[in-house]
């Protein structure tokens, strides 16, 4: 049977992370603004709130490790586990099914938190590894 054009979007991912090519999964993005309790002049009596500054949880990626795409990853967590700097800014982009950058998060100052190579997938006959990094962010920008 021959592919259709819509064939060929039922298995595509329809995001790019800029961080690796082979990244299959990408968690939520997660943000909590706590409220700060105030006062207003001199009634002090009267509770109110303003937002406070947005915390952003964990992001979880995990790719298909092949043989030389993964050491970008290793380097970066080795570099992180050894003290240095590791911090990256990375770009997620998410692409409506023309291929078209529909949405983008600019995720500034991550650094790497977790780390596991050892999932063993088999779909298909075929098994691949997977690996799991979890980062965590600073600052989150949409545009």
């Amino acid at each position: 049977m021959a592919e259709t054009e819509a064939d060929k979007h039922i298995f595509c991912n329809n995001f790019h992370v800029d961080l690796h090519e082979d990244i299959l999964n990408v968690s939520s993005i997660n943000m909590t603004i706590p409220k700060i309790p105030t006062t207003t002049g001199s009634d002090t009596a009267q509770k109110t709130y303003r937002p406070g500054r947005p915390a952003f949880g964990n992001i979880t990626l995990r790719g298909a490790e092949h043989t030389d795409g993964v050491k970008k990853i290793r380097q970066w967590i080795k570099d992180a586990y050894d003290g240095k700097d590791a911090r990256k800014d990375i770009m997620v982009e998410v692409k409506n099914q023309k291929g078209e950058a529909v949405r983008t998060f600019n995720l500034y100052r991550c650094l790497p938190v977790a780390y596991s190579s050892i999932d063993l997938n088999s779909q298909g006959g075929a098994a691949t590894m997977h690996w799991v990094v979890e980062i965590r962010v600073q600052r989150i920008e949409m545009k």
